[in-house]
């Protein structure tokens, strides 16, 4: 039995050892090994691998406003006596809401989570902070350093809404918009909350709109804010109706505005300042050049007949495009720079009037033409016999013409030989003034024309600016000048405010809220259309969203439900039947890449508070590479003169502290490995503080032994054996370790606790180091310096750094 155990702590020490040799082997070396030893590596922090850190606010306003709703409801029920299981039935909603918000940290911590691994990000971490009263999430992806796409996928809000169509005005609706507007406007006065953050709680609210940062020239401000022209810059909100104005496209495509009417919550963000005003519009463009360039004049042109123009300006000008800017340079060396607003291509014109008489299946005939064609000649040509007779052509048009233009006597007002079909024109174009054709044949029955005028060829027409640009270097100067027009360098220097707004909608943005959102919500799939074969996300409902959907579905039986997600509109079908069993589909997916990455969303979780995006950090690759190459050659630098100093000093006793130093690094190399205590998914993340904190700590491990080695020499001088100054040396050294040691490890322990992430960091490093240290020293220095008693060595005191007594 004595011999069993003499041989137990050799065996474990010799496993131990070998794990942790297996642990600290790079990974290409242990192939062979288990996978939580294959896969042990290293976990670098945000400074050292490079990435992203993103700072999050938690918004509450919703959860406040939830409590104060319920709070005002249970004041309700109980000024009306209601039943008591009625108001209990409140006052547990509105307990599970606070016991909510007192978790919303954690809750939001494990939704991000849940999205960073979504996007590959394994050595993540998330941690609390405070500023002042705001709750806020430090958000650190390692080796993600393209913030946009972590800011898209850790920072969005999947929020799910059913909502109704609503788009005509009401009273009520409007009176809610002015409540709203005016108990956001207290959020200002009486919680001393910043317009931005107030913005950011409510923006995603519909027919809301944040302007963060607008910009404004005098003239362009926007309809009821003029008067904040004149205010200073401050804090101060100022509460405005107004209109504001939304750039769109119409149903064709093309640039459009609507003009919003609503309410402004505005604050001047900074003082008016002179700023340079790009100028596009060609005509004042022109202006000011003429009052900035010396040997520049500005001329406009109306409708200008071409034939008065200089011909090579007529010839460039009929070359060019509505919008297009052209210099050219004229004979006297002067040169011109021309803008063309519109042009009217020259015609041949004539003013005609024309009696038309119809057959049946000619174009254009109605329905009540029923004679045939032979018919319709004869009848054509009874009224030119008529009209011969002297008759007015003016009563015989209105009696039986069958064009529009009977009633106006037939006349086609002037009109260009190209508006006409080629029959008609040829013969209206022959005739001499007041001359009345034979019957022409076109498509369209027969005409009777009568010429109203003389044909007559009109010029063109140019409506455009021009600048003339004289004097010397005249053509260079003015590419010059068209060079800055094209590149939008032509300012004039003016005010511009700048401000900040929240802006109500006092009209319906065209959907309203509904009791179904995503506290219902299970779980959402990609399937495919059976019909169409196109993909589409099936989401789930629990009970009570199922009894919503059926509810909401028969109310809108052929209106529209639209489903947001995110505050984003993704889809808006039209309800051809009441739908039962808590199922509805999500279309309108463009690819199956989309309806995966939506039902993705869906499944990772809604955040139960929104939170905002407050500050942001970016640490290149290649920087953390340095620093962790910087760190880690400082290590090894400190770790080999620490080596050589305890030789130096302590001799052989030096070399057993250098030995359990090397066990010491292996076992912190190993550690840091490892999941924590080996009992935990997390991992030690390496940063700049943490490697601080492990320089630091390689220090502090030799402190014990320089301790216990200098009571140990104090024996040997005195003439004892090494064994009984090793046993009298550690015994007397222990209560100033001791206590050395736990005062390090309190400390590491309240700047944890308190501490910011990189202060964590150092914390847990340097608090490893420490417990690490103790080992060492106590066990294995011990262990060493006993073997080495009982060596012939262990009778030479020389080698321990003592020197012998004088005989």
């Amino acid at each position: 039995m004595a011999k069993k155990q003499s041989y137990t702590w050799p065996i474990i020490t010799c496993v131990v050892a070998l794990f942790l040799i297996l642990v600290a082997l790079p990974e290409s070396s242990k192939q062979w090994s288990p996978s939580f030893i294959r896969n042990a590596g290293l976990h670098f922090g945000l400074d050292l691998a490079g990435g992203t850190q993103l700072d999050f606010r938690i918004s509450e306003e919703e959860i406040r406003q939830q409590i104060a709703d319920l709070t005002a409801q249970i004041a309700e029920l109980e000024a009306s006596h209601a039943s008591s299981d009625a108001i209990a039935q409140v006052q547990l909603q509105r307990s599970n809401i606070e016991a909510q918000q007192r978790n919303i940290m954690e809750a939001i911590r494990t939704v991000l989570e849940r999205r960073i691994n979504a996007l590959g990000v394994s050595e993540s971490t998330i941690t609390p902070s405070y500023i002042g009263n705001e709750k806020h999430l430090l958000v650190e992806c390692p080796g993600v350093v393209d913030t946009q796409v972590c800011i898209d996928t850790v920072g969005k809000t999947i929020k799910l809404e059913f909502k109704e169509e609503f788009t005509e005005p009401t009273k009520e609706f409007e009176s809610s918009v002015r409540e709203k507007a005016d108990a956001t406007l207290r959020r200002f006065t009486q919680s001393g909350d910043t317009l931005q953050v107030v913005a950011e709680d409510i923006s995603d609210d519909l027919g809301v709109a944040y302007i963060d940062n607008g910009r404004y020239f005098q003239d362009a401000l926007p309809e009821g804010l003029e008067d904040l022209w004149n205010k200073p810059a401050g804090e101060t909100v100022y509460r405005r109706e107004g209109v504001l104005i939304i750039q769109q496209t119409d149903a064709e495509g093309n640039p459009a505005q609507q003009e919003v009417p609503g309410i402004f919550l505005s604050q001047v963000s900074r003082a008016r300042t002179q700023t340079g005003r790009v100028i596009n519009e060609a005509g004042i463009a022109f202006d000011l050049l003429e009052k900035q360039e010396e040997g520049v004049s500005h001329l406009s042109y109306e409708k200008e007949d071409l034939t008065t123009v200089d011909p090579l300006v007529a010839g460039i000008l009929r070359g060019m495009r509505p919008g297009e800017l052209h210099t050219v340079t004229l004979a006297d060396d002067s040169a011109r720079i021309l803008f063309l607003q519109g042009f009217v291509p020259g015609r041949e014109e004539m003013e005609a009037s024309h009696i038309l008489i119809a057959y049946e299946g000619a174009t254009s005939a109605s329905l009540d033409v029923t004679r045939t064609k032979e018919e319709a000649l004869e009848l054509a040509t009874e009224i030119k016999g008529k009209l011969t007779a002297g008759e007015s052509f003016e009563s015989l048009a209105a009696t039986y013409s069958d064009g529009p233009s009977g009633k106006d006597g037939g006349s086609l007002g002037t009109f260009g030989r190209d508006t006409m079909v080629p029959a008609f024109a040829e013969a209206s174009f022959a005739l001499a003034k007041g001359q009345i054709s034979d019957p022409v044949e076109t498509a369209f029955g027969f005409h009777i024309i009568r010429a109203d005028s003389t044909p007559v060829n009109n010029a063109d027409q140019a409506t455009f600016e021009e600048l003339q640009v004289t004097g010397e270097s005249a053509t260079t100067r003015a590419e010059a000048l068209l060079k800055r027009l094209q590149d939008g360098d032509v300012r004039s220097m003016e005010d511009m405010v700048f401000l900040r707004s929240i802006f109500l909608s006092l009209i319906p943005t065209g959907w309203k809220d509904t009791p179904l959102d995503g506290k219902h919500f299970q779980t959402a799939t990609v399937t495919l259309d059976p019909v169409t074969n196109i993909p589409v996300v099936q989401i789930t409902f629990d009970d009570e969203g199922a009894k919503l959907f059926q509810e909401l579905t028969a109310n809108n039986i052929d209106k529209r439900i639209a489903i947001f997600v995110g505050g984003q509109l993704v889809s808006a079908p039209t309800v051809q039947t009441e739908i039962s069993g808590g199922i509805a589909i999500i279309t309108g997916m463009r690819s199956f890449d989309d309806a995966k990455s939506l039902a993705q969303d869906l499944n990772t979780g809604a955040i139960p508070a929104p939170i905002y995006l407050s500050g942001q950090r970016t640490v290149e690759a290649t920087l953390g590479a340095e620093a962790l190459q910087t760190s880690l050659r400082a290590a090894v630098i400190g770790i080999i003169i620490l080596m050589v100093y305890m030789i130096l000093v302590y001799r052989l006793l030096g070399l057993m502290a250098d030995i359990a130093l090397s066990v010491y690094a292996l076992i912190f190399f190993a550690m840091l490995k490892l999941p924590l205590l080996l009992f935990s998914s997390q991992y030690i993340v390496l940063s700049l503080a943490g490697m601080a904190g492990i320089i630091l700590s390689i220090g502090m491990a030799v402190d014990a032994n320089v301790l216990i080695f200098e009571r140990m020499k104090e024996e040997l001088r005195k003439g004892k054996l090494l064994t009984t100054a090793a046993e009298i040396g550690f015994k007397r050294a222990w209560p100033s370790i001791r206590d050395g040691n736990v005062s390090t490890f309190i400390t590491c322990a309240i700047l944890f606790t308190i501490g910011t992430s990189i202060v964590r960091g150092f914390a847990v490093t340097l608090g490893l180091g420490v417990l690490l240290s103790m080992f060492t020293a106590i066990v294995i220095t011990r262990f060493l310096v006993r073997k080495l008693a009982l060596t012939p060595l262990g009778e030479r005191p020389e080698l321990f750094g003592v020197r012998k007594k004088q005989e």
